[in-house]
């Protein structure tokens, strides 16, 4: 798996374990093996969770941002 770990989502943004792997159509343990950057997930599935992972991450900022602005 050539899957670089990216620090710049931030742990404090992203969305819980259970919102990200129903987002990516995963397992929650499936979320953890692909956060923790284990071997045994398919790289097919690991973008799914990572896909998911930045989706949730620009609508929270976008709702952050919106309500700043309100």
């Amino acid at each position: 798996m050539d899957m670089a770990y990216e620090p710049a989502i931030g742990i404090e943004r992203l969305g819980t374990v259970k919102e990200i792997a129903e987002a990516a159509s995963v397992g929650v343990a499936t979320v953890h093996r692909v956060l923790k950057g284990q071997p045994k997930v398919s790289s097919s599935t690991s973008r799914a969770v990572l896909d998911a992972i930045r989706k949730i991450n620009e609508r929270k900022i976008s709702l952050a941002r919106w309500s700043h602005d309100s």
